[in-house]
């Protein structure tokens, strides 16, 4: 399955995904250390920006 990484818009496939997180009930799949930081820090930001 594909997904894109909500920081950076990547398309990645969850499978093979460098991380993921849950949030508010929702998982978001990343492609590096460095998007994920960045979506720990300021998640609304990157949710609003997906819708």
């Amino acid at each position: 399955m594909k997904t894109k990484d909500v920081v950076c818009g990547m398309d990645i496939d969850v499978d093979a995904a460098f991380a993921s997180l849950e949030y508010e009930g929702d998982t978001y799949y990343f492609c590096c250390e460095h998007c994920k930081e960045k979506f720990e820090h300021e998640p609304t930001k990157y949710i609003h920006k997906e819708e």
